[in-house]
């Protein structure tokens, strides 16, 4: 039995899912924004405070993680090397952080309300927010995978394909958190046809999800044999189970054939609200489930002696 990774357990796992759906869910109210023509103020409302408390809650789960987190919180004074994914990273959270925060507030009317010099600009700035939120939201989700990537001796997680998976990931998790926003809230007739939208948006990204995933297993199956074990974890090992339980058929196959089953029931007028709210509940346990199997899989490379490598490959060693 191989002993899995255990510096980095649960609270990295909540931290990595967080950040991904805050980044997703904050995407797509931004678009939602900038080409919803004012409709679904209260999604957008909702969707970015939902944002901004997940990206928060996840940078408490980081910072809770390491032994000092009170000097934790303030060392990006200290992050100038800006060579180092990790620098780069700290200010692009730092920066979403503010700019979510700021368009949360300008989107609020019983904000916006009680700032009598917005009367007339606020439209304006909420939508300049909106365009800076878009490419902070892509960074953060493809920041997630990045941060692991960087990671040194971590076969599993040495590859781009990490942060692919992650940042598609992200998107899907935060499609569906803003899904149930819409089902919860939203209650005039465009509102079942957004939720169409927004289910037709998860099975294409659940499709990319599916084949991004099984590159990077397969990449890593067919890899090193570090790579090999690593993978060999995931998908029969100490974390299978997990795997093929909540990624695979709760994060994956069931929101996948629910949304194609809202798609088919929308053309004959009808739609689930209920349908909606368990497929994304799925993919939100299905988006932790995947962040924490990858973490636990992230054991550190081997380093074979010739014999050994001879047992593990099968092939015949010459020794002079």
């Amino acid at each position: 039995m191989v002993e899995l990774q255990s510096t980095w357990t649960w609270l990295p796992a909540i931290y990595l899912f967080l950040g991904g759906a805050s980044a997703g869910s904050m995407l797509v109210v931004a678009l939602l924004k900038l080409a919803g023509r004012g409709r679904f103020k209260t999604t957008v409302t909702i969707g970015s405070w939902v944002s901004v408390v997940a990206l928060a809650c996840g940078l408490l789960a980081l910072v809770a993680e390491v032994e000092k987190p009170f000097q934790a919180m303030v060392l990006f004074k200290s992050f100038v090397n800006f060579g180092s994914w990790m620098t780069i990273g700290a200010w692009v959270l730092f920066a979403s952080i503010i700019v979510f925060g700021v368009f949360a507030l300008v989107s609020t009317p019983a904000v916006t309300s009680r700032i009598t010099f917005l009367d007339k600009s606020k439209e304006s700035v909420s939508r300049a927010l909106a365009v800076v939120c878009v490419p902070l939201a892509a960074a953060v989700a493809v920041y997630t995978g990045i941060l692991l990537s960087a990671a040194p001796s971590i076969p599993l997680w040495g590859t781009w394909l990490l942060p692919a998976l992650f940042a598609v990931s992200a998107f899907d998790t935060g499609v569906a958190a803003i899904a149930i926003v819409v089902a919860v809230l939203e209650k005039d007739e465009s509102a079942s046809k957004f939720g169409i939208v927004l289910e037709g948006i998860t099975a294409c990204l659940i499709a990319v999800e599916s084949v991004v995933l099984a590159v990077f297993l397969n990449t890593m199956l067919g890899g090193t044999a570090s790579e090999a074990l690593a993978a060999g974890i995931v998908v029969e090992g100490e974390v299978s189970v997990a795997f093929w339980t909540f990624v695979v058929a709760f994060g994956l196959a069931v929101p996948f054939v629910a949304a194609l089953a809202q798609i088919v029931m929308a053309r004959k007028g009808r739609h689930s609200k209920w349908i909606a709210i368990g497929a994304a509940a799925c993919v939100l346990v299905g988006g932790f489930a995947l962040r924490f199997v990858v973490l636990s899989a992230g054991i550190h490379g081997i380093v074979l002696s010739p014999d050994a490598l001879q047992a593990v490959s099968g092939v015949v060693m010459m020794v002079p």
